[in-house]
């Protein structure tokens, strides 16, 4: 696991020291997220979805579980967050930072080290579908709770553009269509290559962010994210597929559960300008524990 982790901390160092040494002001890191929320998140979504194959019947099992299984944890949170008395502005942040997780970035390289080569393809699925379908269910939280606009049909309109909703919509019918041109290959791997950037420039802009801002007036709130994320979710995800999947399979998707909060969710909360601070503190401190939490889950699954 400190392997798995260490870049990530690397990453986030580099970015503050660059803030430290004023190679960076505070311009790039809005400019830096608007590229990643653009261009390097949704070509991620896109390439992601696009390898996906819906008519397998397998694949159809472990999407069809995984969907269950984030969309059974993001009602309940969405339920339990709506009735704390506290600001929508704290409930969004909350949100988008206990359901997302980073299951690419941190999560791949932990099924390969902790399962093996042979479960990356089964764990790619599912760890998609772990990361999207919270981000994409974040978007209409924020337009819930955090717009103002009170026209039901203009929220439905404004979140069917939003890029990550078009680039699902993208990416599900381009893994249908079945393209195999030499020109669609050399496409495809340049949306890899961009989306590839999504996790080490939202990593780096983080470590700008918390240049003279990282303080943890907010540790009851990061807490409590980091609860709900890495130890109620994956024990959601157990309890869901017990009956229903192998000793192996149920690892893939327990593991990719207890993924600390996504680097992805610090970009979405500094574009709405939704309580970045308490984000960008999540990632960091869920990063570190999620070092016990998944030691410990590898440990008892095994």
């Amino acid at each position: 696991m400190l392997l798995v982790s260490f870049p990530i901390f690397l990453i986030i160092f580099f970015g503050w020291l660059s803030r430290r040494f004023k190679i960076i002001n505070d311009g790039w890191i809005h400019v830096l997220n608007s590229f990643t929320y653009y261009i390097s998140l949704p070509a991620l979504i896109i390439g992601a979805f696009w390898e996906i194959n819906f008519l397998d019947e397998n694949s159809l099992k472990i999407i069809s579980w995984s969907l269950f299984g984030i969309i059974l944890f993001c009602f309940l949170v969405f339920l339990f967050l709506s009735f704390l008395k506290i600001s929508k502005s704290v409930k969004t942040a909350i949100f988008l930072s206990a359901t997302a997780g980073n299951t690419i970035y941190m999560g791949f390289p932990l099924i390969e080290l902790g399962l093996g080569s042979e479960y990356l393809l089964k764990g790619a699925v599912i760890g998609v579908i772990y990361l999207i379908v919270p981000l994409l269910a974040s978007i209409f939280v924020i337009r819930y709770w955090h717009s103002r606009e009170n026209d039901i049909l203009r929220q439905i309109y404004e979140f069917m553009k939003n890029p990550l909703v078009i680039s699902v919509i993208v990416g599900v019918i381009l893994s249908f269509l079945k393209l195999d041109f030499e020109l669609i290959s050399g496409a495809k791997k340049s949306i890899a290559m961009l989306g590839a950037t999504a996790s080490p420039v939202s990593l780096f802009v983080l470590g700008g962010f918390f240049y003279k801002r990282f303080l943890m007036n907010d540790l009851k709130e990061v807490l409590f994210i980091s609860f709900l994320k890495i130890i109620v979710f994956p024990l959601i995800i157990i309890a869901v597929s017990f009956y229903f999947f192998e000793n192996n399979d149920l690892r893939v998707f327990a593991l990719l559960a207890s993924m600390p909060v996504a680097v992805t969710t610090f970009v979405i909360s500094e574009k709405f300008n939704i309580n970045n601070g308490l984000v960008g503190n999540s990632i960091f401190i869920s990063t570190i524990l999620s070092l016990i939490t998944s030691s410990v889950l590898i440990f008892i699954l095994k």
